[in-house]
């Protein structure tokens, strides 16, 4: 019976339809009554992105950024209740580690969402146009969803279908095998790819777009060392979208769902579940009302995501987007040394206190461009295209252009653009993810645990002891799965 009501709660089963106990009174809404009208399913899969918000508040950061050399944490020496996200930090982590669950869960809640509208989908009555698109975002978020949990676990269970039992929950628990799950995204992204809208406007802003698509299954590619199939699909994407550059770095996250942007996560200010609150989580502990306008919360709800000095020290002289990345003025009052902090997600005034509308990009051009450079790159050495690429992103943050004088060689091109990389997209859940898909992890975060053992004196013995390229699977599932 645990086991039962354990799996239950992990992939959420929303409609059995022999339940043992009708719980629905015939006045309410329910599954079988809910899939009607184009308007019930426009809001079906606006339910399929909402998990995404909690994703990207609690802990995707966690995993792509604080695991990485990126970011650590300030140490809160009176409030010890943060310890599970400082294992995170120092590789010193185990399968019970909270986040791990959540992260699991809120990511099979939206893949449940996209699972059950494609099946209420297949005999919905309404314009096709409307129904293309919808099944273009329910794919897109689905593959979205696995490619996270992949890069986060690895194996993971598959689940393409409605589940409507125990008994399905049951035959879709085992883990299967990566190469498997990364076949599905890529299906996913490419129905995605030909059936959504190379945009959206007004109410509809932030969906998902044809170009979005395209930028993930082309992530999904260069992970897979599949270079001329991600540089055919990049090359497009600028174009194709109406995509560009914003000549203020800032405007990225000053402003939302720019001219620049891809995909971003979708939070509204104030009251009713949609804020962010990014700022408060990444400032100092102890830092006030300085960041935010706002008190922080007392004990272990700040202090993440701090920017090491390994990061700080990486920015070249000049560089306009140091200013607009990371604050260095707050001096902490106890110790007398500076706490630098984010700068991206902080814009206030804001209206109430930690409920703020600042969105998460996901991938914007800047990303595209330096992706493309990579393929290039590495399909053949010197590629005058892949020079101009870094050199837009370059001159846009005031640092001069790249030749090949600078860079003669193709191994120094790989570092030149894994440099850009690093500073351009600081923050926003790229960093540990290129470290392992292009095989430096182990390497990068040897030597960055050197440097941060040498500066923090409280850093555990254990701490960096093994660098694992794959999180802990959750125990609690550990409990109900096996790997097929």
């Amino acid at each position: 019976m645990k086991k039962i009501f354990i799996l239950i709660l992990s992939f959420a089963l929303v409609a059995c339809k022999d339940s043992f106990l009708e719980l629905t009174p015939d006045t309410n809404g329910s599954v079988d009554n809910f899939y009607q009208t184009k308007d019930q399913f426009i809001q079906a899969v606006n339910a399929a992105y909402s998990p995404l918000q909690g994703i990207y508040t609690g802990t995707l950061w966690l995993f792509a950024e604080m695991r990485s050399d990126n970011t650590s944490y300030q140490q809160n020496t009176s409030d010890r209740s943060g310890t599970i996200r400082e294992e995170l930090d120092e590789f010193r982590e185990n399968d019970q580690n909270a986040n791990f669950q959540s992260f699991f869960s809120a990511s099979y809640l939206g893949i449940s969402r996209c699972n059950l509208l494609l099946t209420k989908l297949s005999s919905a009555t309404f314009d096709q146009a409307t129904r293309d698109r919808l099944e273009g975002e329910a794919r897109f978020l689905r593959a979205f969803y696995y490619f996270n949990l992949v890069r986060v676990f690895g194996d993971v269970p598959l689940i393409l279908k409605e589940v409507n039992s125990p008994e399905d929950a049951f035959a879709t628990a085992p883990r299967i095998a990566e190469a498997e799950v990364y076949k599905a995204i890529i299906e996913d992204f490419k129905v995605a790819s030909s059936k959504l809208p190379a945009s959206f406007t007004g109410v509809d802003l932030g969906r998902a777009t044809s170009g979005a698509a395209k930028t993930l299954l082309a992530k999904v590619y260069l992970t897979q060392k599949n270079y001329t199939a991600a540089n055919d699909l990049l090359k497009t994407i600028e174009t194709e979208g109406s995509y560009q550059l914003n000549a203020n770095y800032a405007d990225n996250f000053k402003k939302k769902n720019t001219a620049e942007s891809i995909f971003e996560i979708q939070y509204v200010e104030g009251a009713g579940g949609k804020s962010s609150n990014f700022s408060y989580s990444f400032a100092p502990y102890n830092s006030g009302t300085i960041v935010t306008g706002f008190a922080l919360a007392s004990g272990a709800a700040a202090g993440w995501n701090i920017p090491t000095q390994d990061l700080i020290d990486t920015y070249e002289a000049g560089d306009k987007r140091f200013a607009t990345s990371i604050n260095t003025a707050f001096v902490d009052p106890t110790t007398q040394k500076v706490v630098p902090y984010i700068q991206k997600y902080a814009n206030p005034p804001y209206l109430e206190r930690y409920n703020t509308g600042d969105n998460f990009i996901v991938t914007r051009l800047a990303d595209v461009l330096l992706m493309q450079a990579e393929a290039l790159n590495e399909i053949s050495f010197p590629n005058q295209t892949a020079f101009d690429l870094l050199n837009r992103i370059r001159s846009r943050a005031g640092l001069s252009a790249k030749t090949q004088a600078d860079i003669p060689t193709q191994a120094a091109m790989r570092a030149a653009i894994k440099q850009e990389r690093r500073v351009e997209l600081a923050f926003e859940n790229h960093r540990w993810f290129d470290l392992v898909r292009t095989g430096d992890a182990v390497a990068v975060m040897t030597a960055h645990a050197i440097k941060e053992k040498s500066l923090k004196s409280y850093i555990l013995p254990s701490a960096y002891a093994s660098i694992a390229l794959k999180f802990p699977y959750p125990y609690r599932e550990t409990q109900i799965t096996t790997t097929k």
